[in-house]
């Protein structure tokens, strides 16, 4: 057997060589990153203001309410109470519908029908002045109206961190005179229907912060108004001081600071995909 005669051939053959692969999936291959989040124009938070214990609505963070399958929230106003921070991506008119309570047989009714969903009665609305490429935040009061439909008025409040920086109170006075007041370890005087911002000063670790109101009558300061708050580091908000025919009150609305990104909406579609849209993009 010539061994010579059969090796030749087979060195002859082209030699495909198989190379395992270099690239890294984290590293050289391409992908789909997802979008960045994008911030939303306002945060706002709710407090009922006036009569009433709470009150519920249903808002879209992208003004398309006429839309049957506009993502939507409820939010609600409770009094004494900040709600938690809602985002907001409309173009500045903020409208809080009627918040539906469907029962089970509607609810299958509606599954069953083609026709159109009646748009949801609205109930309250604001307007909020919008800044491209910021972020403000807002305290929206919610009076309502006692009427039969639950309408309400809406007042904005500005509560961003350079009116509001974390750990002060801003003081405002619906008087009509010149009011002092000892805050902590603050001492200021407060004019007539003004603002005036303070930080909370305490002692290390006090959990409860006194609040007192004079009056100056004949060179003599005259105490109309004692009362103690709950408190923590890093607390802020409002304060405001009125004078009624009892006497003088004080409405404290205190918040703690919060990242944007945890507000309820944040980066949230306009629209909620529906089974039928996932069937018409797989084909």
């Amino acid at each position: 057997m010539n061994w010579r005669k059969q090796i030749v051939p087979f060195l002859a053959m082209p030699l495909l060589l198989v190379l395992p692969s270099t690239k890294s999936n984290g590293q050289e291959e391409a992908r789909d990153e997802p979008p960045e989040p994008v911030p939303p124009p306002v945060v706002f938070s709710t407090m009922l203001w006036g009569d009433g214990s709470s009150q519920t609505f249903s808002y879209a963070p992208w003004d398309n309410h006429e839309d049957e399958n506009a993502t939507r929230y409820e939010v609600s106003a409770t009094a004494g109470f900040v709600s938690k921070k809602f985002a907001y991506y409309g173009k500045g008119t903020l409208q809080f519908h009627k918040a539906e309570e469907i029962s089970d047989e509607d609810f299958l009714e509606d599954e069953n029908s083609s026709a159109p969903k009646p748009p949801s009665p609205i109930l309250a609305s604001c307007k909020f002045q919008i800044t491209p490429g910021q972020t403000k935040e807002y305290i929206l009061l919610v009076a309502p109206k006692n009427d039969d439909e639950g309408t309400a008025n809406i007042y904005v409040i500005p509560f961003d961190q350079a009116s509001v920086p974390t750990g002060s109170f801003s003081f405002s006075s619906r008087t009509s005179k010149t009011l002092y007041v000892q805050f902590g370890k603050s001492k200021f005087s407060l004019p007539k229907k003004q603002a005036v911002v303070k930080e909370a000063q305490t002692e290390e670790n006090a959990r409860i912060i006194p609040l007192k109101v004079y009056l100056k009558n004949g060179g003599k300061y005259e105490t109309v108004m004692s009362k103690e708050w709950p408190h923590a580091k890093g607390l802020r908000g409002l304060v405001y001081l009125t004078e009624t025919s009892s006497g003088f009150e004080a409405t404290r609305i205190a918040d703690f600071p919060q990242p944007i990104e945890q507000s309820i909406g944040y980066d949230c579609p306009p629209l909620i995909l529906r089974p039928e849209d996932n069937d018409s993009s797989n084909r």
